[in-house]
């Protein structure tokens, strides 16, 4: 039993030193990077920042925003719209938001509109927390006197307890829900949307690189997604998900 247990301590002492390496070593990278940026060596300070994106995508969103900035000394309007909407997933500033719509507006692109669905997404994104927190409390004080009701044997209406299960039921569902909405930006010029997920169904409409469009599901290699009121389907390799 002894040796079981200093052979579990082992293994979990190893894969621990394994993951505070990674981290120092991701941290170093970070800190070259940086340096690069500072000094204005724009170049190297992408490919340093995307590789280390390739290895460690869980990073400090300004990452994203740096990224978006370097691009946009390119005027790569693609890339910085695709690194602008990563950072946004995360920190939902409104300030970015209306830069994604600039430059949506400038370059043709469909599905930055300032609508009041987006702006719903924004408010949900920037007060979800708080709202979830309120929820839990008020769900964990309905759990309380329900307990209390039972430890005294005090009768409990059926209809309380189908409401309480239903309340916990939404309360799960809002915190799921931000991980379901996901929306994807078009990286190929000419992008086919199709009818149906198969490559011998119709071509429903060709559409350049840059639209965002809204993920409703997923079928093999195919996005179902929303274009224009429309349910149609995207090959995956053709667009990035925004996450």
């Amino acid at each position: 039993m002894l040796r079981l247990k200093n052979l579990q301590f082992s293994i979990f002492f190893f894969f621990a030193s394994l993951q505070l390496s990674a981290a120092q070593n991701v941290a170093q990278r970070l800190i070259h990077a940086d340096s690069l940026f500072e000094i204005h060596s724009f170049r190297k300070a992408t490919l340093a920042y995307e590789q280390i994106l390739k290895t460690s995508p869980l990073i400090s969103p300004t990452v994203y925003l740096k990224l978006a900035y370097l691009y946009e000394q390119k005027k790569d309007w693609l890339q910085v719209q695709y690194y602008l909407n990563l950072y946004y997933e995360q920190i939902p500033d409104e300030r970015v938001l209306r830069k994604m719509n600039e430059i949506a507006r400038d370059q043709g692109w469909k599905g930055y509109e300032l609508d009041d669905f987006n702006l719903l997404i924004l408010l949900f994104k920037q007060y979800s927390g708080y709202l979830i927190g309120l929820f839990l409390i008020i769900g964990v004080y309905v759990f309380a006197v329900l307990l209390s009701k039972r430890l005294k044997h005090q009768y409990i209406p059926f209809r309380h307890k189908m409401i309480f299960f239903f309340y916990w039921a939404g309360v799960a569902l809002l915190v799921n829900l931000p991980g379901r909405y996901r929306q994807a930006i078009i990286r190929k010029e000419g992008s086919i949307l199709r009818s149906d997920p198969s490559a011998a169904a119709p071509p429903t409409e060709i559409v350049k690189e840059g639209h965002r469009l809204k993920v409703v599901g997923k079928s093999d290699i195919w996005y179902q997604v929303l274009w224009e009121n429309q349910l149609v389907y995207v090959k995956s390799s053709d667009v990035w998900i925004v996450r």
